[in-house]
């Protein structure tokens, strides 16, 4: 059966060379991928490429795309539909990516739909291979397609499990029970980093917009690595870089008054749900979850 075939087999993801990929994904040189033989909605399967640590396959190069449909051709899936990692966002009107990165429209990866229309018109979630067409088109996100989970590994410029390359950094959205600020820090040294830490707006968004996009913003609030030194609200970084005050990284606490308000007792850093995972001080023995991050794999 094809499905048995595809369930274990990888697709070409991303350049050439060899790779240490999670159990249950195959290494075919160029990136490590799992197909597994449900057929679930969107948001499930997003769920079950999660729970095998991964997330859907975000085909975003030519060379990307084009490997993948011919090896959904070659295991006689091209008359299947297949999720990837793609929808729309209302909120910024866009396509992208689940990583926060924007979907080009048009040629060369969307196909016709209705006898001639280049652009999605139909649905928030992506998919490719519906019937005999191999490019990418949008489909309501509750129609249950079979999917595509790309893995992490470990070559060079990417990221060890447990953490997931998110823009630029390597991050670990931890789900176990909420901890102090210092406990929190322990958890990710333990798995070989530490609390996240910004050093440019740019990533910052990234981040904010990827627990916006994957829908982490209604589970909890998160720890990072920030700190307050003394009550004069100078705030530092884990690496003793100052932490820029004012927009566009603080909460609002009332219209128009941003965030930190309470030097005295709020001495470390979440990202807090009510001010959109914008910075908050917070007292250290509150409960958060931690966010880690890791160096990439050299």
């Amino acid at each position: 059966m094809w499905q048995t075939r595809l369930a274990m087999a990888s697709l070409l993801l991303v350049a050439a060379h060899a790779l240490n990929c999670p159990d249950n994904y195959n290494d075919i040189g160029s990136g490590c991928v799992l197909a597994p033989a449900e057929r679930l909605p969107a948001l499930e399967a997003q769920s079950l490429c999660r729970e095998l640590h991964g997330e859907l396959a975000i085909l975003d190069r030519c060379d990307i795309f084009a490997d993948a449909a011919h090896y959904i051709e070659e295991t006689d899936g091209m008359y299947h539909s297949f999720w990837i990692g793609g929808t729309y966002s209302v909120t910024r009107d866009e396509w992208q990516w689940w990583d926060g990165s924007v979907i080009a429209k048009g040629a060369p990866f969307w196909g016709t739909s209705g006898g001639g229309s280049w652009e999605p018109w139909y649905g928030h979630c992506t998919a490719i291979f519906y019937e005999d067409n191999p490019y990418m088109a949008a489909y309501a996100c509750d129609a249950e397609f079979h999917h595509i989970c790309e893995g992490p590994h470990t070559a060079e410029g990417h990221c060890n499990l447990p953490y997931t390359a998110v823009g630029s950094q390597c991050l670990s959205f931890d789900s176990s029970a909420r901890q102090t600020w210092e406990a929190s820090r322990n958890i990710c040294q333990a798995d070989g980093g530490d609390l996240v830490t910004f050093d440019n707006c740019e990533q910052f968004g990234v981040v904010a917009n990827y627990i916006l996009e994957q829908d982490l913003q209604h589970i909890t609030y998160y720890w990072v690595g920030g700190y307050l030194v003394d009550e004069t609200n100078n705030w530092f970084w884990l690496d003793n870089s100052s932490i820029p005050m004012g927009l566009p990284y603080w909460g609002q606490y009332y219209p128009g008054k941003l965030l930190p308000d309470n030097p005295t007792v709020e001495r470390c850093l979440e990202l807090g749900l009510e001010y959109r995972h914008r910075f908050n001080d917070l007292d250290c023995q509150e409960l958060r979850r931690p966010l880690c991050m890791a160096s990439p794999v050299e």
